[in-house]
């Protein structure tokens, strides 16, 4: 064997064996991030984790984007414990340093489109309504990425007027008042044939600016002022103040909405998907539920059902999809709110009322064979999970003197 040929051989094992090093070290580090993501940020629709790793020498360097200070440094401390590499930290943390101080938002039409990438192509996730706070993340081009109360994320370029924290806080300390119509307008005077300035849908919030024996003078986000009818709003602080989720009112106020179509991210009077009508009829009687049925369906307390239907009581949430089946977890795809028994209201096609009862000329055999459990929200406290309007202070900030 000549020196030459030995020496490439040297040269060539060397490198097969660096080489297999540098992918087993990689994959190492796959796993732990993969590992931290499951550990901490489970869900991508409400935690920002696009985090990537290189290996340079010793170093091991991370890149993308994180939701917070918090989370990147969970993220570096998770990783130390997990490897032995000296941790570069190039991460991105949210909200974006582009947006400045203006990383609060308020929106200002009646119903606020979230998609989930910044296109009009793009899927929509949810919608927001008129009066809703968010917090802003990071911007791109015309369209902001923000996420809602219950941690949702989505991007807009709908009408949200940005403000910076003391901004935020003099809004959020104005009286307010609430839609309770289905669906209506504000006008520019209190004269009868008045111009239209925007429509409104039950839930939005408006400023109060004066009160009449016939209308409210409000004040919009962007600071447009109109007139809402008495008949259709009603001061927060009233309501907050008597709002209660009773088995009655959850339903008086689910078969408000009977035969209003079925909208795909939909949470408004407009148009609902399953959950957007839940999560609105509970919000509308002062509880805040998740956004989807498979996250609602992880708050409240455990119904068993697993002899019948017989512990279901009026109000209590029903979800549907497949149950989990060797390595196949539960899967939730559906949601609605019994009526007690087996009949129950939901959104599919339009809002309304089937059964699981084979006799019942309601009934619909493929809700029956897709049923996986139900969950109490009723009177259910923040140890399940369950919040309510009254304990946030945006919707409790204003005490009337």
């Amino acid at each position: 064997m000549s020196k030459a040929f030995q020496t490439f051989l040297l040269i060539f094992l060397v490198s097969s064996i660096s080489s297999c090093v540098i992918k087993k070290d990689k994959a190492m580090i796959d796993n732990i991030l993969q590992e931290a993501k499951v550990t901490l940020a489970p869900d991508r629709r409400t935690v920002v984790f696009d985090v990537k790793a290189r290996l340079d020498g010793d170093d091991l360097i991370l890149n993308g984007e994180v939701h917070s200070r918090e989370l990147r440094d969970r993220l570096v401390q998770f990783i130390g414990s997990k490897s032995n590499y000296k941790i570069v930290d190039s991460l991105t943390v949210l909200p974006h340093s582009s947006l400045g101080d203006k990383t609060y938002a308020v929106v200002s039409i009646s119903v606020a489109n979230l998609r989930t990438k910044p296109d009009h192509a793009a899927e929509m996730a949810t919608q927001v309504l008129l009066g809703t706070p968010l917090k802003v993340l990071k911007k791109h081009r015309g369209w902001y990425y923000v996420q809602t109360l219950e941690d949702y994320l989505g991007w807009t370029d709908d009408k949200i007027i940005l403000m910076n924290k003391d901004d935020f806080e003099r809004w959020s300390q104005q009286p307010k008042v609430i839609v309770t119509a289905e669906y209506g307008f504000t006008h520019q005077s209190k004269e009868k044939g008045s111009a239209v300035v925007s429509d409104v849908v039950i839930g939005s919030l408006l400023a109060l600016k004066k009160e009449s024996r016939s209308h409210y003078e409000v004040i919009y986000p962007d600071g447009r002022t109109a007139f809402l009818a008495k008949g259709n709003g009603e001061p927060l602080s009233a309501w907050i103040g008597r709002t209660k989720d009773t088995p009655e009112n959850i339903l008086a106020t689910a078969k408000r909405f009977f035969g209003i179509p079925y909208l795909w991210g939909g949470t408004s009077a407009k148009g609902f998907d399953c959950s957007g009508f839940t999560k609105t009829v509970f919000y509308l009687n002062g509880v805040l539920l998740p956004r989807d049925a498979n996250q609602q369906a992880t708050v409240g307390e455990p119904i068993d059902t697993s002899s019948g239907l017989e512990n279901l009581k009026p109000g209590d949430l029903l979800f549907f999809g497949s149950k989990a089946k060797g390595d196949k977890p539960e899967r939730v795809t559906h949601c609605a709110i019994s009526l007690g028994g087996k009949r129950f209201i939901h959104e599919s096609g339009d809002v309304r009322i089937n059964s699981l009862d084979p006799a019942d000329p309601d009934y619909s055999e493929f809700r029956s064979e897709t049923f996986v459990r139900a969950k109490r929200v009723i009177g259910v406290g923040e140890n399940a999970g369950v919040r309510r309007l009254s304990q946030i202070s945006y919707y409790r900030g204003y005490e009337p003197k």
